[in-house]
């Protein structure tokens, strides 16, 4: 069902066409991938539910969630996000609307590189669980 903010933004089931992937391509650059260039696009959209956040009938931003159940509880990452519009603080606008798809899960993740994303999402009542650390072997 689609939720609607002052008959304006709508989130709305996505689809996974050209334009959707070039938006998600842009969450998984360089920057911004977490998996170290040992995960992809695909295969971190498989199985994942796909939404659009349309403003005035246009596509302004999309996001993917992936649930995942586990013996302790349910929980649901946000596996790619992409988009934006100008003057709009998209995180703090649709994270209502994330929450209330996932209000079976106990927990709601989202992994990062970006330090102003963790500051932000700080602010929004989001806690910092862990420090992830890699080391090359290959």
């Amino acid at each position: 069902m689609a939720h609607e903010e002052a008959n304006l933004a709508r989130i709305v089931p996505g689809l996974l066409d050209d334009s959707a992937r070039a938006a998600y391509a842009r969450a998984f650059d360089e920057r911004r991938d977490t998996t170290g260039g040992l995960g992809s696009m695909d295969s971190a959209l498989e199985g994942a539910m796909l939404f659009d956040v349309v403003v005035c009938g246009a596509t302004v931003a999309r996001y993917a969630l992936k649930q995942v159940d586990r013996p302790g509880g349910t929980e649901v990452f946000v596996v790619a996000a992409a988009g934006g519009a100008k003057g709009v603080d998209l995180i703090a606008s649709i994270e209502p609307y994330i929450l209330s798809q996932c209000q079976q899960a106990d927990r709601l993740t989202v992994n990062t590189r970006r330090r102003g994303l963790v500051k932000k999402l700080q602010r929004q009542g989001w806690t910092l669980d862990s420090f992830v650390m890699r080391k090359k072997i290959k």
